[in-house]
């Protein structure tokens, strides 16, 4: 071959690279497509884990457009999950039932999960630092009592604990919170905290204790108008949108007792979720909305996206 040849067909590849990378946005780079997976829970309509289904049972759509399911497979990624307890004057009734209710919990985990356990009566407080020792567990709810004359700091607490899952990159991250309906003190909005929570995948569980006396206290307080009322706004907004936005589910109990057998049934449910994985094509913008539903009618699904590496 001549040198000027050679020389032509060099000056045409370089020519081809440059409108080749003319057509991508600076700063872009190529998506590509690949697997994408949601932890999912399933449920009859009696609210029971239903195990043994097939990729051709679930639905996954991506702003409305269905992406194929390609497997499914039991959950065995380990949780970080942080269980959050009102230690409020509001939630003093509920003490005794909280402590039986959070032991039936942690015994129904296996030990692979990571738990910590964070109370929110007055400031936010770690009581039990992240950890796999049931024993531990154990000696840190025997330590729940409520604080009289203090308010509770939910959203304050759920803003901190998302934190935490960042810095640690938590993979399951789950957040379970028991609360009152009582006051609320807290400094951070309820969209700061959704916020943090989509963002990093947390699902959220939430299990309202409801109560006479501090119903009648919430409507003095909403009321008298004020930064009162509006803390509790933004607490109620967060416990409405919350569960439903991040595939979690609340739980309102009229007699604190109750909780003994939601946080046991709580504890089936996530010791028996499915991970989905499905198909995403090439793209370059991420999806708004994913959503997981059944093909049978008499099923219900809760969904958390997996958030991927370097997310």
């Amino acid at each position: 071959m001549h040198l000027a040849q050679r020389r032509r067909e060099i000056t045409a590849i370089r020519l081809l690279a440059l409108l080749t990378v003319g057509l991508i946005a600076p700063g872009t780079a190529w998506a590509q497509s690949g697997e994408r997976s949601m932890l999912v829970s399933v449920l009859d309509s009696s609210g029971i884990p239903v195990e043994g289904l097939a990729p051709s049972d679930f639905v996954i759509e991506e702003d409305g457009t269905e992406r194929e399911v390609l497997r499914v497979e039991p959950a065995t990624t380990p949780m970080q999950l942080a269980v959050l307890v009102d230690t409020s004057a509001a939630a003093a009734f509920a003490t005794a039932n909280i402590r039986e209710g959070l032991e039936a919990f942690v015994s129904r985990l296996d030990e692979d999960h990571e738990i910590a356990l964070v109370t929110f009566g007055n400031h936010p407080r770690i009581l039990v630092e992240s950890t796999t020792q049931i024993d531990r567990l154990r000696d840190g709810i025997g330590q729940i009592f409520a604080f009289p004359d203090t308010a509770a700091y939910l959203l304050d607490a759920l803003v901190e604990t998302t934190r935490g899952f960042e810095r640690r990159e938590a993979q399951r991250p789950v957040i379970v919170a028991v609360t009152s309906d009582g006051i609320d003190y807290s400094s951070q909005s309820a969209r700061r905290a959704l916020e943090g929570l989509r963002a990093n995948q947390v699902a959220t569980h939430v299990i309202v204790l409801q109560n006479q006396a501090n119903a009648a206290l919430r409507a003095s307080a909403i009321g008298g108008g004020g930064e009162v009322a509006d803390q509790l706004y933004q607490r109620d907004l967060m416990l409405e949108q919350g569960p439903t936005e991040t595939g979690g589910q609340r739980h309102d109990l009229l007699v604190s007792s109750a909780l003994v057998d939601t946080l046991d049934r709580l504890a089936s449910i996530l010791t028996s979720q499915y991970d989905v994985v499905y198909s995403r094509p090439t793209s370059l913008i991420p999806p708004d909305e994913i959503v997981v539903r059944m093909r049978r009618d008499d099923l219900s699904a809760h969904g958390t996206p997996v958030r991927q590496s370097g997310e």
